[in-house]
């Protein structure tokens, strides 16, 4: 393990609410949905902490793995993904 993974790993422990928001900003940043200054600050932090980099790298694997091995794409439609985003809002415990 590089001292950069070690480092990173006791700044997630120092700061984790910092690490918690990266989690839950994942979805956008990956899809490209942040505001510029919303992105920049987070990839910030992933220039800082690898802990953070290798969860963002394994979500896009993940999503590049789905993509790949799964069913053609059918589009969610707007009306659903709007009572998702709706529903995950109320409910934060599940972000």
């Amino acid at each position: 393990m590089s001292m950069k993974h070690i480092f990173g790993f006791f700044g997630c422990l120092f700061h984790p609410g910092e690490c918690r928001r990266t989690k839950k900003l994942l979805y956008e940043y990956v899809e490209g949905e942040l505001n510029q200054d919303t992105q920049h600050k987070l990839e910030k932090h992933l220039a800082d902490c690898p802990t953070c980099l290798d969860y963002v790298k394994s979500y896009r694997t993940i999503i590049e793995l789905t993509h790949h091995h799964a069913l053609a794409d059918t589009p969610i439609p707007p009306a659903l993904k709007q009572k998702l985003r709706e529903f995950i809002e109320q409910n934060p415990e599940l972000k």
